[in-house]
């Protein structure tokens, strides 16, 4: 038998098997997020994962089909932080706007304290990440559902009744994201002046 490069190639993961499917995926997501910080996601490549992670990018291509489902994984990934940071929020006694404000602040200050979050929302990044994201089913049940699942704690009369929670959780994601990639202008308070501005006549009935 004729020996090639790729004969010779080691197995996936050398030695050092993920043990299950989740786990290999994770280290994938890992290793994208340190080529995002070192190159920027627009310029990185499959074979840029594939060698930070120590695989050949056929292993790649066993857990994601391109560079979109990469991207969108670890946005996911990156923004269930920021949910979970808004989450406490919540559940304090207070209208359901005041939790809704107070969350996405907590929110805001997590995503800019993520190095991966400020990678994949600059202005030239932003546009991409937002589109693989909404392709992906986790991106919904991860942000989009968990959001809209607060909704329906509000009081009756609290918000509006003839837009879905989920379409109301779409546009508190998105005016949140947009401040990620552009801090509001203090001359009118900040990103907590924005948000008491916009999203009490964006949700109120």
């Amino acid at each position: 038998m004729t020996t090639t490069p790729e004969t010779q190639r080691a197995p996936a993961w050398g030695a050092d098997l993920p043990l299950t499917e989740e786990e290999a995926r994770a280290r994938l997501i890992t290793a994208a997020e340190a080529c995002f910080f070192e190159r920027g996601p627009s310029r990185t490549k499959i074979t840029h994962v594939a060698a930070k992670a120590g695989v050949h990018r056929t292993t790649v291509y066993s857990y994601f089909a391109n560079m979109d489902e990469i991207l969108a994984a670890c946005f996911v990934k990156a923004t269930t932080g920021v949910v979970d940071a808004a989450e406490p929020y919540f559940s304090q006694r207070a209208p359901f706007i005041e939790r809704l404000i107070t969350g996405a602040l907590a929110g805001l200050e997590a995503a800019r304290a993520s190095p991966t979050m400020r990678a994949m929302t600059t202005p030239d990044e932003l546009a991409r990440t937002h589109r693989a994201a909404e392709q992906s089913e986790a991106w919904r049940a991860e942000v989009v559902d968990r959001l809209a699942e607060r909704f329906t704690t509000a009081e009756p009369g609290e918000v509006r009744a003839d837009v879905s929670s989920h379409v109301l959780a779409q546009w508190v994601v998105r005016i949140c994201f947009s401040l990620i990639e552009e801090p509001a202008d203090p001359a009118i308070g900040g990103d907590e002046g924005l948000l008491r501005t916009f999203l009490p006549r964006t949700i109120a009935p």
